[in-house]
C-alpha cells in the first residue's frame, strides 16, 4: 500500500505540478508579449522568470488538511493545537505587505521569496528538478515558434482547486523557427 501511495505522490507531485508550471509560464508569457519579447532576447531572464511564475501563477494553489502542531497566535486570533489549517500559498504570494504590486507579473522582481514550493519541512523535494525542467522547456518552446498567440483566454482549466493549470493551451503560431 505504501508503494502505491508513493507512486501516486510521485506522479502528481512530479508530473502534474511541473506540467502546470510550464503551461502556466507559457500562458503568462503569451499574456505579456512585452516580457515574451524580452525573454526571447535575454536568455538569462529564464531563472527569474520561472521564479516569478512560481509566485504569480503557482501550480499548487493551496495545501489542504494541515494540522497545527501547537497553538498559533495571529493578531487577535489563536489557532488551537490540532486544528485543521489550509495553507493558501497563492494568496500569500500576492500579499501586498510582502510584495510590491503583487498582481503585476515582473521577472525583475527583487527579493522574490515566494511560497511556490511551500516552505519549511514541507518544502517540495522535487523543486530543483521542476525549476530545471521549466528553465529548459520554456526557451526551447519560445525560441522555436514564430508569433505564438492565444486562441482562448482564459483557456479551459483543470477541475482541481489545489493544482492549477490549463487543461489545454490553444495557441496559434505562424510556423517554426529553424
Amino acid at each position: 500500500m505504501e508503494l502505491v501511495a508513493t507512486a501516486i505522490l510521485l506522479l502528481i507531485a512530479g508530473h502534474w505540478t511541473t506540467g502546470n508550471l510550464i503551461s502556466n509560464a507559457a500562458l503568462t508569457l503569451l499574456r505579456h508579449p512585452d516580457i515574451l519579447r524580452r525573454f526571447r532576447n535575454e536568455p538569462d531572464l529564464v531563472v527569474p522568470l520561472v521564479e516569478e511564475v512560481l509566485r504569480y501563477e503557482p501550480p499548487v494553489q493551496f495545501i489542504p488538511f494541515t494540522t497545527a502542531l501547537a497553538d498559533i497566535g495571529i493578531t487577535d486570533t489563536t489557532i488551537p493545537k490540532g486544528a485543521q489549517v489550509w495553507l493558501l500559498l497563492a494568496s500569500a504570494n500576492r500579499d501586498p505587505k510582502r510584495f510590491d504590486h503583487p498582481d503585476r507579473f515582473g521577472p525583475d522582481r527583487e527579493d522574490n521569496q515566494h511560497l511556490g514550493f511551500c516552505t519549511g519541512i514541507h518544502y517540495c523535494f522535487g523543486a530543483p528538478l521542476a525549476r530545471m525542467e521549466a528553465q529548459l522547456a520554456l526557451p526551447q518552446l519560445f525560441h522555436r515558434v514564430a508569433n505564438p498567440r492565444l486562441l482562448a483566454d482564459p483557456p479551459p482549466y483543470r477541475v482541481n482547486p489545489v493544482l492549477r493549470g490549463p487543461r489545454h493551451l490553444p495557441v496559434a503560431i505562424d510556423g517554426l523557427i529553424a
